[in-house]
């Protein structure tokens, strides 16, 4: 192991590089300028497109992290328990530490800017932070200022590095703080500097909770060179020193690290439908199989990503020439950083071969690996310009590669979502809940529609304990929207699963591509009347989604408030008044003997809003005689008798249920005539109170001639 001049180790090869000539100070200019260039270009192409709303690439992430954000910034919630809101309640599902979540959204606050914008240009600073540590550890290998420029060109010129540093993504930042411990790491160690272990610590600590994945990625190169100083340190008392110091520049970021996973599970255990990104349960997912590890499809994607979005595949050929000729003095260091990428698609095969944008944390060390070929060629007699052709050559070939590959991709603008998500946007409110199936978890309609959401996994929406299980999280929830679509979208047994669980009407009210919308009875006319006066892209109203004719009462659901005088003397008898009814043939009011009689024949449903508190319903209902009584026949049956329920449509798999009774005077005796009805009940909350009249047990609504009999009291 060589020692520096003051007794310091440094890297176990090569040596630091020679003092500067003149020729080399001009060239060191020349690499500057060209930097300055490559910087100026890698610029434009992160910045194309920038007032665009869209999330190309990794939407799928993209959308989960952004989701977070807004909802942390709108809530001004910066706990660690931090809302991810399209599981259902608790709305928290962590998944990485919010360091970046929480930067994005002090910063859009405190300027202003748009929360997407806030995003990128978060993602994008991370970037720029990263490239001065990207030279400093080139340096140390005993690159020259110009082997560095040269090698940094490539990671400007990389279409992936153009396209995912402004990303709404946190792979920038955990990339940032991951090179910049592998610096520290090393000079607090070299040095037994604790400045640099403070550093080492810091960022470690910044990387290991930002992104474990990308952190462990850069604790190879720091545990291999960690592992060549022990074997060459003599004596074994000096060997005990550096592990110590060792130790000590990587302690904290692993108890934090281990610290923030059991954190994280526990409040992901609180969700049911969460409990399956505990991380016991994504073990197989993220560190792949032995059958995939090797797998020739696996790899098959991991060269898509290279050959489409890291280097233009000429290139490598080209660099293992170099390698094997002019650059065998740098077979080291290069060999280190190729191994370094390719061992992370062996332990992370899964994860790298599906997400194009993993390879954010590992593509440098793939691009460092190309410009210490490089380097080689700046050692060599070759002639200069010859040199600088072949410099510049590659520099364009990855920028074309970019123009070509994903330019056309990132170059579109876009007001962000769909006509989908702007119409749900339109017809819900702030508070209220979409349940949407069809999507798997996906956050992308709920982050552009700006709603909490309860995502019904792809491949549960079956089973009825899930689903049970799912839709009870809404409990005190509003659901303003159910959309099923893709291969769900006809399935009757969800959607009626769903629509007893939300008092959902039966009729879709809009479709959008692949997707059909469902809303809350009471909503109905309201967002047909809505979509009537409003376009959205690819939004179509549904079939028989019209507005009744004036007057009409019966088969949708009315609000009180939008009828006239004389409509709304139906229900004077009632105190209070409902907020909103149904009711299937429209509703009257007979006067008999100067009492009055309300027509509730079934379906009836009225809607009452109640303050929190003790409550007392008081009714008398009757079923005429004519319904139970004389003759009747296999055609004309008598009444099956008429339900009465009295619930709290709070959300959950079923509304609670406050009183229920069968009326059944044709089968029960007891059931003739005036039954005095009284039921006490408590709200711990302001809410809105059913009071449903429906069909007995056959589900016939023939003599079914049921009336509330005088006045209807809620104390």
């Amino acid at each position: 192991m060589q020692i520096g001049k003051a007794g310091n180790l440094v890297l176990p090869w090569g040596m630091p590089a020679a003092p500067p000539s003149a020729s080399a100070r001009r060239e060191d200019r020349v690499a500057l300028g060209l930097l300055v260039l490559l910087g100026v270009f890698h610029l434009w192409g992160a910045t194309v497109a920038w007032r665009s709303l869209n999330l190309p690439g990794g939407e799928f992430r993209q959308a989960q992290t952004a989701i977070s954000t807004f909802f942390i910034q709108q809530q001004n919630d910066f706990s660690l328990a931090y809302p991810t809101p399209v599981l259902g309640k608790p709305w928290s599902i962590p998944m990485e530490f919010p360091l970046y979540q929480w930067t994005v959204a002090r910063l859009g606050t405190a300027t202003g800017w748009e929360l997407t914008q806030t995003g990128r240009a978060v993602s994008l600073a991370c970037f720029y932070l990263t490239l001065p540590v990207i030279f400093l550890l080139l340096g140390r290998c005993g690159l020259s200022r110009l082997q560095r420029a040269v090698a940094l060109g490539l990671v400007l010129t990389c279409p992936l590095y153009i396209f995912y540093a402004r990303a709404f993504l946190i792979e920038t930042m955990a990339l940032m703080f991951s090179a910049w411990f592998l610096l520290a790491f090393l000079r607090a160690v070299e040095a037994r500097s604790r400045r640099w272990l403070v550093l080492a610590n810091l960022c470690g600590l910044g990387a290991g909770l930002v992104k474990v994945t990308t952190f462990m990625l850069f604790l190879l190169p720091a545990g291999l060179i960690a592992a060549a100083w022990l074997w060459r340190t003599r004596p074994a008392r000096s060997r005990g020193v550096l592990t110590g110091w060792i130790a000590a520049a990587t302690a904290v970021p692993f108890l934090a690290t281990w610290w923030w996973i059991r954190f994280a599970d526990a409040v992901k255990q609180l969700n049911p439908n969460a409990r399956f990104l505990q991380s016991d349960h994504l073990t197989g997912f993220n560190f792949g199989t032995m059958a995939n590890r090797f797998a020739a499809d696996t790899w098959q994607q991991h060269w898509q990503h290279i050959s489409q979005t890291v280097v233009w595949p000429p290139l490598l050929g080209c660099a293992v020439v170099l390698a094997l000729t002019v650059s065998r003095r740098w077979w080291r260091p290069a060999l280190l950083c190729l191994g370094c990428y390719l061992a992370v698609l062996v332990l992370f095969p899964t994860l790298y071969a599906l997400h194009e944008y993993y390879a954010v944390a590992n593509a440098v060390f793939l691009l460092a690996a190309l410009g210490f070929a490089l380097a080689g060629l700046l050692d060599s007699r070759l002639p200069r310009a010859v040199v600088a052709i072949v410099v510049l050559g590659v520099w364009a070939a990855q920028g074309l590669c970019y123009l070509r590959g994903l330019y056309p991709e990132q170059r579109g603008m876009s007001a962000g979502g769909s006509g989908l998500t702007a119409a749900l946007r339109q017809i819900t409110g702030p508070g209220e809940v979409l349940v949407v199936a069809g999507d798997d978890w996906s956050s992308i309609t709920p982050f552009f529609a700006r709603r909490r959401a309860l995502m019904i996994r792809d491949g549960l929406q079956d089973q009825p304990e899930y689903l049970q299980a799912a839709c009870a999280t809404l409990a005190d929830e509003r659901v303003g929207a159910v959309v099923l679509q893709g291969p769900v979208r006809g399935s009757s047994q969800l959607r009626d699963r769903l629509q007893a669980a939300f008092a959902l009407d039966p009729r879709a009210v809009f479709s959008w591509r692949d997707a059909t919308v469902y809303v809350p009875v009471e909503q109905r006319q309201t967002v047909i009347r809505q979509l009537q006066h409003t376009s959205f892209n690819d939004v179509k109203l549904a079939e028989g989604a019209v507005l009744p004719p004036p007057g009409a009462l019966g088969g949708e659901w009315r609000l009180l408030a939008e009828l006239t005088p004389e409509a709304q003397a139906n229900f004077s008898a009632m105190t209070p008044q409902p907020v909103g009814f149904f009711s299937s043939f429209g509703p009257s009011l007979e006067l008999r003997a100067g009492e009055p009689w309300f027509n509730a024949h079934p379906t009836t449903r009225l809607r009452f809003q109640l303050a929190a508190g003790s409550h007392r319903l008081r009714m008398r209902v009757v079923i005429r005689e004519e319904a139970y009584r004389g003759s009747f026949s296999a055609s004309e049956p008598p009444t099956d008798g008429a339900i009465l329920q009295l619930t709290v449509p709070e959300g959950g798999a079923q509304p609670r249920v406050l009183y229920e009774r069968l009326l059944d005077p044709f089968r029960r005796s007891d059931d003739r005539g005036e039954q005095a009805i009284e039921v006490t009940f408590t709200l711990a909350k302001a809410t809105a109170v059913d009071l449903f009249i429906g069909p007995g047990p056959q589900g016939r609504d023939t003599r079914d001639w049921i009336w509330l009999y005088g006045p209807l009291v809620i104390e």
